[in-house]
């Protein structure tokens, strides 16, 4: 095969470029919505992770998001400089962290929830019901540790530490 025809090839049909593609337009949706609020669509999610499944060790949260753990880390770093978490040894075992959202974290939540309904709303309309539940089925068939109308917040850190 030519390599014209291989990039054609892999411009229409790659699933990797359409799938990043779609990542970036939809973050950055998201993202100009929660602006407002000093938020990132990553934190606010990062943020309700921990909500769901607090106190949490930081490795217990890369599961869920399928994320490396120096990302992590930058950004648990920037979540406690706004104070919206805090991660302290865990009174059990000194060598443990735990994270935590603060009242100022709970109060970001709630804040954001506006903004976010807005951009979920704006991309639910361009995507259509159908195109949501598809993308929902998919991110639950990668990841079936993501919480769902199955399970939420702890059951899905239990369910973890089953598998």
């Amino acid at each position: 095969m030519e390599a014209k025809d291989a990039a054609t090839d892999i411009l229409v049909n790659c699933i990797g470029g359409r799938t990043l593609q779609i990542a970036r337009i939809v973050s950055s949706r998201f993202d100009n919505h929660l602006s407002a609020h000093g938020l990132t669509a990553q934190q606010l999610t990062l943020l309700c992770v921990i909500s769901s499944l607090q106190p949490v060790r930081p490795r217990d949260i890369l599961p869920f998001l399928k994320m490396e753990q120096s990302t992590l880390s930058r950004n648990l770093d920037r979540l406690v400089d706004n104070g919206w978490i805090e991660i302290a040894a865990d009174d059990n075992d000194q060598r443990t962290k735990l994270v935590t959202l603060t009242g100022a974290g709970v109060t970001k939540i709630g804040q954001a929830h506006g903004a976010w309904q807005a951009a979920q709303r704006e991309l639910g309309e361009a995507m259509g019901p159908e195109g949501v539940e598809q993308i929902k089925a998919i991110a639950q068939a990668f990841n079936p540790l993501l919480p769902s109308d199955r399970l939420r917040g702890h059951e899905a850190l239990e369910e973890m530490k089953r598998k």
